[in-house]
């Protein structure tokens, strides 16, 4: 199979707008699933939109008959920004998810997600498990309900065992000038984003890497993924929305939004089908972590694959993460 590099293209799927109960507007696009194939809600991360998964969706998902429902996420694309981080609840997100499932009058979805996506996947199953028959987390593991969470308690811990904090970054994600700093560094905000797995190293992976590497003005090479069209679309639209609201889903991690929201779930194993799928060199969500979620008993039904790759491993190998996905899905559901 041809794949085309970094497919960006949503046309086979219609765009639909949809404001949720609490007044926020949802950007999604859907295609229905063919002779009863499972339908696939797709999450994205920080910094993309539903258009990270393009090409999954036309060269897999559609070919095969699956159904797919890929949203913006609140404070990305064409879906509400808003900036208080008390609206980024995963409970209050996973409620308007809910709510486009009502509206497309789908009863049971997999739930997919990458980077923060995947979280928001794996709440929407906490809060909704009868509406999910499947988990899927692509890079970042399964997180069970924080019962507590210290940023800089997560990054001695990190750093004792691996020799570096894979999240030291997020000092700087949840800073008050970060926002600005990013805004008026767009060149290399996409340049540090999508370089070599490797230099996230001296960049993410630093105390104050990304802050200096801004600041200054830095750029380096980037993946071939990142291709002018996907360039393109990060300037376009990050220049013109800015990153205020993105930030969001970090602050409410590290201000207790999420502890709060999470207090309200049971500490239960997953009982349906999961797939994580992650890049071997992907240094701040590395995929060993998923092993010691695993050996608390909560993943019962689990398979694991890594592939060649970093944080977008998934742009990386496209095709192998697009037949990875299918063989799971062919056995968890007979399709």
């Amino acid at each position: 199979m041809e794949l085309r590099l970094n497919d960006m293209d949503l046309s086979k799927l219609t765009k639909k707008v949809i404001t949720v109960p609490r007044g926020f507007e949802y950007t999604y696009y859907t295609v229905a699933a063919q002779d009863s194939k499972p339908t696939l809600l797709l999450f994205h991360g920080w910094p993309d939109t539903s258009r990270l998964w393009a090409g999954f969706i036309n060269q897999f998902l559609i070919p095969n008959g699956y159904g797919v429902i890929a949203v913006d996420c609140l404070g990305f694309g064409g879906s509400s920004k808003p900036t208080d981080p008390v609206h980024y609840s995963w409970q209050k997100m996973a409620a308007d998810a809910l709510h486009i499932l009502d509206t497309e009058e789908i009863l049971q979805v997999v739930s997919v997600g990458h980077d923060w996506g995947s979280a928001v996947a794996s709440r929407f199953y906490n809060f909704h498990p009868s509406r999910v028959s499947g988990l899927v987390n692509v890079n970042v593991r399964y997180m069970p309900p924080i019962t507590n969470f210290d940023l800089d308690t997560m990054n001695k811990r990190t750093k004792e065992a691996f020799g570096y904090s894979p999240n030291i970054y997020w000092s700087f994600m949840v800073a008050e000038d970060s926002a600005d700093i990013m805004d008026n560094h767009l060149e290399s905000l996409y340049s540090v984003m999508f370089g070599s797995p490797e230099t996230y190293l001296e960049t993410l992976c630093a105390p104050d890497g990304l802050r200096n590497f801004l600041t200054q003005d830095c750029t380096q090479p980037t993946m071939p993924y990142a291709t002018a069209e996907h360039k393109a679309d990060f300037i376009d639209r990050v220049g013109k929305d800015g990153v205020a609201s993105t930030l969001c889903h970090y602050t409410a991690l590290t201000t207790g939004v999420q502890t709060r929201s999470d207090s309200l779930l049971d500490q239960k194993p997953v009982d349906v089908p999961v797939l994580f799928w992650g890049g071997e060199r992907d240094y701040i969500c590395k995929p060993a972590l998923v092993q010691s979620v695993i050996a608390t008993g909560c993943l019962p039904n689990i398979k694991v694959v890594t592939r060649d790759g970093g944080h977008w491993a998934l742009l990386e190998k496209p095709a192998e993460f697009g037949q990875d996905v299918l063989e799971w899905l062919g056995t968890a559901f007979g399709a």
